[in-house]
């Protein structure tokens, strides 16, 4: 073997020791995600509620993922919507449990008893549909303002079988859509494609805040579950989102196996009860934090960012 040849030898075991390393890291950092989406859409409501519906469903299959639908009678209406429902089960897909009216528990107006039987009225029309399974998820991710209303849910689910549909990163999708809508309108076609990168930014970012949280409180990076909605940005750009995801460094793992974790079987134990279940738990641990729910004030400065209003 000639002098060049050794050199060339060895610059190529080099190479390959330096891949297999990048492909270790890569590996051993890696953070798996979930996707699940809450609500539907009403057809009677929105004249583009089948296309919506199908078109999330067709980006959830190009990329392969598995996802869960959570899906509240009061947003998808009467038999056309439960059928759109019925399609995710139809295509794969986990289909829980979000009441029948999406009351919010930490409201003092809303009572136990009818929160309780919201659930109920949601689990006898969904229960017939195709993958259907008792995991619930609080509507606004609310858990009750008083430790009776939240232990009274609690004990009530678990006497019923039903499992925790918790999320682990919350995200405001629901501004950004009404953004989108605003544009869309307009016809604003530079407008929604400087969104479709702030929401990408957005996602990414509330993503790694929640991971990063999670670090500190769990010390590790848990299968994490991201909440989204059935609605129109979703329906524009998922494939989009996905593929940044991707591109970062998240793996896409079936919601099924997310909610393996143990950390969406635990109990909130604070007063108001709720939130992603990673902000809950820094919460009880006793973590500065600033208030949960992901809103519009938390937005504007990122809309800035991309020019837009």
């Amino acid at each position: 073997m000639t002098k060049n040849q050794t050199t060339l030898k060895q610059s190529l075991k080099n190479l390959l020791s330096l891949v297999s390393l990048f492909t270790l890291c890569t590996m051993t950092q890696a953070k798996e995600l979930a996707l699940s989406f809450d609500d539907g859409v009403n057809p009677q409501q929105n004249s583009k509620a089948v296309q919506i519906n199908q078109q999330i469903l067709d980006q959830l299959a190009e990329h392969q993922i598995k996802s869960i639908v959570f899906p509240s009678l009061v947003k998808f209406g009467d038999y056309q919507g439960k059928q759109l429902v019925a399609n995710w089960g139809k295509a794969g897909h986990l289909i829980g449990n979000h009441s029948a009216l999406h009351q919010n528990l930490n409201k003092p107006d809303t009572t136990t008893q009818a929160y309780i039987q919201s659930i109920q009225d949601a689990d006898l029309i969904l229960n017939t549909l195709p993958r259907y399974k008792r995991i619930y998820r609080y509507p606004f991710l609310k858990e009750g303002e008083t430790v009776e209303k939240r232990d009274a849910v609690y004990q009530w689910l678990k006497n019923n079988q039903y499992a925790l549909g918790g999320v682990s990163i919350d995200a405001s999708d629901w501004f950004y859509n009404r953004k989108y809508l605003q544009y869309a309108t307009l016809a604003d076609t530079e407008k929604l494609l400087r969104l479709k990168q702030a929401y990408i930014w957005h996602l990414l970012n509330r993503a790694e805040y929640y991971d990063q949280l999670a670090v500190q409180t769990l010390q590790r990076s848990p299968k994490h579950v991201l909440l989204l909605h059935v609605n129109q940005i979703n329906a524009a750009f998922l494939s989009d989102v996905v593929t940044a995801f991707k591109q970062h460094g998240w793996t896409f793992i079936p919601t099924e196996q997310a909610f393996g974790e143990p950390i969406y079987s635990l109990q909130s134990l604070n007063i108001p009860a709720g939130e992603s279940v990673i902000w809950s738990l820094a919460k009880t641990q006793g973590k500065e934090l600033r208030y949960p729910a992901e809103d519009a004030p938390y937005e504007i400065e990122n809309l800035k960012q991309y020019q837009l209003d």
